[in-house]
């Protein structure tokens, strides 16, 4: 089994946490200006000064939620991790019932869904924004968890199984990387469609074997 999740390194973490309405406006908007910024200026344009102005709030109401930039990243990349764990959830609830090759096919195609919406902010969150791993690792835990619990249950319809935590790990790592790459990296002449059934024809095919 996976070892426990890393806590989070405290200059990543943010300052404090927004309990009010307008304290999660704030951060909020924050979080929407540094976005903005990055995708109209790009990486080198981001500084909290210019995040508060695009923001439309002070500099100390930005420091008062985020010690420095490297925490903002960290939070945006927070946020899209874990729009994707709500995701991956809500299919394993919606599928608890349905067999594993139908579960797959639900899994990857919520995440490639999901990163169709706004791909040109999840290919920046991906190559530009740095410190991401801490965040990154925690949501590898949690895929190769809700994989090997999948499997578990189901293994008296797979005639072989290599090993329970050698194919969870597998899974996991082929249904996020070839989700993201059919969403944000396919080829030219590939579409979307294509992409998305020959994802779930490579995972299927390893399951199947």
């Amino acid at each position: 089994m996976v070892g426990a999740m890393k806590k989070r390194p405290a200059k990543l973490a943010p300052r404090r946490q927004p309990t009010q309405r307008r304290a999660r406006q704030t951060v909020d908007a924050v979080l929407e200006a540094a976005i903005r910024v990055l995708k109209r200026e790009g990486f080198g344009a981001l500084t909290t000064n210019r995040i508060a102005e695009v923001a439309g709030v002070s500099i100390g109401s930005v420091y008062q939620y985020f010690p420095d930039k490297g925490a903002i990243f960290a939070a945006l990349h927070r946020r899209h991790i874990e729009e994707i764990d709500r995701l991956i959830q809500a299919q394993l609830v919606r599928h608890a019932a349905s067999s594993l090759d139908d579960l797959i096919r639900a899994v990857i195609g919520g995440m490639i869904e999901a990163h169709t919406v706004d791909p040109e902010l999840y290919e920046l969150l991906m190559t530009e924004v740095p410190q991401r791993a801490d965040g990154t690792l925690d949501f590898a835990v949690r895929l190769h968890g809700a994989f090997r619990l999948a499997i578990a249950s189901r293994t008296h319809k797979k005639k072989r199984l290599r090993g329970l935590d050698k194919t969870a790990f597998v899974v996991a790592n082929m249904v996020e990387s070839l989700s993201h790459g059919a969403a944000l990296r396919r080829p030219a002449g590939l579409t979307l469609v294509e992409a998305k059934e020959e994802a779930i024809r490579a995972v299927l095919a390893y399951l199947n074997a």
